[in-house]
């Protein structure tokens, strides 16, 4: 039955095709889910209930040397850098004047 998997359209033997769902998987793991170091740290507010999920979350992903920190860190500077150009202009509109 496994093998079916691997068959294509017409049924003759292939390489096994990527679903869509697998596809993102895979983007979202090299994206997010590569271990690494944060550096300089310094703490932040979070709630509580965040950090307990994170903390529950995080090692079931079964990626090793991937801690909260850096999961967190990942996502950040990945929100940060999706959306500098809104944030460039909110900030624009502010008193300060400075640019991401």
């Amino acid at each position: 039955m496994a093998d079916e998997n691997k068959n294509d359209i017409k049924g003759r033997p292939g390489r096994e095709i990527e679903s869509p769902a697998q596809k993102e998987a895979e983007a979202y793991r090299s994206m997010f889910l590569e271990p690494g170091e944060v550096g300089a740290r310094k703490g932040i507010f979070v709630p509580r209930e965040l950090v307990d999920r994170l903390k529950m979350s995080v090692p079931l992903l079964d990626v090793e040397g991937l801690t909260i920190g850096v999961y967190v860190t990942r996502i950040l500077l990945r929100h940060l850098s999706d959306n500098a150009g809104i944030l460039n202009l909110l900030m624009e509109k502010g008193k300060k004047k400075t640019r991401l």
